[in-house]
């Protein structure tokens, strides 16, 4: 049997040594599938709470989607979806081309992209402090542009006496705005509650009347009680034509009710308000969505332009149909996302957790008219159904899982919102289908060892390595709590089987390891002694090294440093790090460190060899530009045979994302492709020959890498044949290279024992 030792979870990184660069490209065409259907956004990242507008960012005439994450703890991350000429909601397709255009990546909070100067280009409305910013877009075909054009909009706030001054136009971080032409001048106006009140002022918009055109962002609160209604206090009940005695005097769109105590002015708890005409009148209704609930509210507009009045509401929305049902803080989108001309309703939740995760976009097709929709619910997870979509949390590792040779994915969540606001934690096993130059992956399972009911928990994360010498992969499993749980793999054939073996991992004075919360382990030979050592990172951004003081058939577990080569990934907007280590060698055979973090960000370590003891450097902390949003895994492995590592990125929104790596090239000049060569025999066993086309040039050597990545031979290249003694590697797969000012592809060299 292959020695399966060779064949494990990678969890390396890219080579980025000294005289060495990398290429990176994303590739959403790596097949998935699930189920027998092909997941064409496999690779879009996954998505949790989403805030949804629309815009033409490639400049080719269809609009685009723009989904903005609202959850602090997903990065505040957009995805951006193109559209494509087929019809309905299959028309789009993922983007990265966009991640890096500013400020797509200081977003957060609320987002919504309104035309605001009738250029036709969608301006991006965002928070900020106390109230929101506006950033106008700019753009010119193909290479979209936003530049920021006020901070902190103001309006003018006019007192029950007549009274006016200038403040910024409030809006929470928690609210999301209407922002439409209320009055049909032309301009966009804002409904928003009010600082300490729930009832919703109108800010209205002198644009055309100050300047005869829609291109400027002059408000004044023209009502304090816009269609005189007022939310609850306590639940998301409306009362209606309840009166305003603190209104402005002569009160635009709306007239005052009787007089009311004040004392009903009391502080908003949070709205999601989308406005929309329900019913050909020409007239604004809104829809509601509170923090709270779970339905969304709608109140009817019984008066006119001029005298806005809410006569009658809808509190299960769309009643007719399939009421909305999203546990807390549904939010409304208005939107002709399937393109047939008539806006359609999605709805997500506004929050920040604790609601659907993987079901968290309904999709209500308009099958009435645009100003007068009818919603007919399709769907709850649209896109989410095309895409790898794990909840929340995605923590990528690879495994052959069948011992075929292909290297397949194993991946963890934090976990599945259930019912009662209970989580579910799982790992996914994706098999590699494809071939070695050309990975494909199929959903196997959503729940491998059926982990969810082992007690484990939330937040599992696993890591492998032969623990019992018997030359197959063992499993520890870290969780939540930072604790550690051993299972063996008892198979005899090419299928893993695991078995629990030990529930909390001790230390070799008999404690249990606990590094506080979020432990991901790491197996490596840190100190290169022949034994595999134990790294774990955790929620406090450090790492803990355990050094094995024990055996290869039965380690031991001697803490040495809670603060391993002083790194961390905290940083000073966060309070925690969520270090997920991993390490590699480059060409030079020096190893370096990447970290997945809280922040997103990919950290890169160098300065371990010879200093295991002291501080390592930090050489990078925001590798290659990549951010995939908070809690990001890595997994690196070579699935397209090229000789040169492909990363799979996890992150918190339960999604994965493919980068495509090039072939090292060398910085002073373009990449040259060396000669060709030959391995012989191959399979092999004892000595195998590399053979080259033509003589290497001076400084060349062979590279010889196993399944980790690792660099396990360095032999130098001087004649067209060199000799190697391969008795001291292990059964299993590797990867052979000459490396020097010229490079060749890597080759595959199996190797066998028994003189199979």
């Amino acid at each position: 049997m292959l020695n399966r030792s060779l064949l494990p979870v990678l969890l390396c990184a890219l080579n980025l040594g000294a005289h060495a660069q990398w290429d990176l490209h994303f590739d959403p065409n790596v097949p998935v599938t699930r189920q027998g259907n092909a997941l064409d956004l496999a690779w879009a990242g996954g998505l949790n709470f989403l805030q949804v507008s629309e815009t033409d960012l490639d400049g080719d005439g269809l609009k685009d989607l723009f989904l903005f994450d609202r959850s602090y703890i997903s990065g505040h991350k957009p995805v951006i979806l193109l559209g494509t000429a087929d019809g309905g909601t299959a028309g789009y397709r993922v983007t990265r081309d966009y991640d890096l255009v500013a400020p797509f990546n200081e977003l957060h909070d609320w987002v919504l992209l309104r035309d605001y100067n009738c250029d036709g280009k969608e301006d991006i409305f965002t928070y900020s402090s106390a109230g929101f910013s506006v950033y106008k877009n700019v753009s010119t075909p193909g290479q979209p542009a936003f530049e920021l054009v006020k901070y902190r909009v103001n309006s003018n706030y006019v007192s029950p006496s007549g009274a006016s001054s200038f403040a910024n136009l409030f809006i929470s971080q928690v609210d999301l705005p209407g922002i439409a032409d209320i009055d049909g001048d032309g301009d966009l106006d804002i409904l928003t509650f009010s600082l300490l009140g729930s009832y919703m002022e109108y800010h209205k918009n002198l644009s055309m009347e100050t300047y005869g055109n829609c291109d400027s962002l002059t408000f004044e609160v023209r009502n304090k009680c816009w269609g005189y209604f007022a939310e609850n206090f306590s639940n998301n009940s409306v009362t209606l034509n309840s009166p305003c005695p603190f209104n402005v005097p002569n009160p635009e769109i709306g007239t005052g009710g009787e007089e009311a105590d004040t004392d009903d002015e009391r502080a908003h708890a949070g709205s999601a308000t989308t406005i929309l005409d329900l019913n050909g009148d020409g007239v604004m209704e809104i829809l509601l969505g509170d923090i709270s609930f779970n339905n969304l509210v709608a109140l009817y507009n019984g008066g006119t332009v001029a005298d806005a009045l809410m006569t009658s509401e809808d509190t299960l929305f769309p009643s007719y149909d399939t009421s909305v049902d999203l546990i807390v803080f549904p939010g409304g989108y208005y939107l002709d996302v399937d393109r047939d001309g008539k806006r359609d309703l999605l709805v997500s939740p506004n929050a920040t957790s604790l609601s659907h995760n993987y079901q968290s976009l309904w999709y209500y097709t308009n099958n009435g008219e645009d100003d007068a929709p009818v919603f007919d619910l399709v769907q709850r997870d649209l896109f989410q159904d095309r895409m790898i979509e794990l909840g929340e949390g995605a923590m990528p590792v690879a495994f052959d899982e069948n011992g075929d040779g292909l290297m397949d994915l194993l991946v963890a969540n934090h976990g599945y919102f259930a019912t009662g606001g209970n989580y579910v934690g799982k790992v996914a096993l994706f098999r590699n289908v494809g071939t070695a130059s050309a990975p494909a992956f199929d959903l196997i399972t959503d729940d491998y060892l059926n982990l969810s009911t082992s007690g484990i928990g939330l937040s599992m994360y696993p890591a492998f390595g032969d623990l019992d010498g018997d030359g197959d992969l063992d499993l520890y499993i870290g969780d939540l709590q930072g604790r550690m749980h051993f299972y063996r793999n008892t198979s005899t054939g090419a299928n893993a089987q695991f078995q629990l073996e030990q529930a909390n991992i001790t230390d070799a004075g008999g404690s249990m390891i606990d590094v506080g919360q979020f432990a991901t382990p790491l197996f490596h030979d840190l100190d290169q002694d022949g034994l595999l050592d134990l790294i774990v990172g955790e929620r406090n951004g450090n790492l803990n090294y355990y050094r094995n003081t024990g055996s290869g058939a039965a380690p031991q577990w001697t803490l040495v440093s809670e603060t391993l080569g002083d790194v961390s990934t905290v940083e000073w907007w966060n309070i925690t790090g969520h270090s997920v280590p991993v390490i590699y060698e480059n060409d030079l055979g020096e190893r370096e460190m990447l970290l997945g973090s809280e922040s997103g960000m990919i950290y890169r370590y160098g300065g371990i060899e010879g200093n295991i003891d002291g501080a390592w450097t930090r050489l990078d902390t925001a590798f290659w530009g990549i951010d995939d949003g908070a809690r990001t895994g890595l997994c690196l492995y070579d699935f397209t045979d090229d000789g040169a590592l492909d990363l799979v990125i996890g992150n918190f929104r339960g999604g994965l994302s493919f980068w495509r790596s090039d072939e090292v090239s060398t910085v002073v000049g373009p990449r040259s492709e060396g000669p060709a060569f030959g391995i012989f025999p191959n399979p092999a066993s004892g000595t195998v020959d590399l053979l080259l086309d033509e003589e290497p040039l001076p400084g060349s050597r062979w590279a010889i890498r196993n399944g980790l990545g690792q660099l396990v031979m360095a032999e130098p290249a001087r004649l067209r044949r060199t000799s190697l003694s391969i008795d001291q590697l292990p059964e299993g797969l590797y990867t052979a290279r000459l490396v020097g000012p010229t490079s060749t592809r890597g080759q595959r060299l199996l190797v066998l024992r028994g003189g199979r």
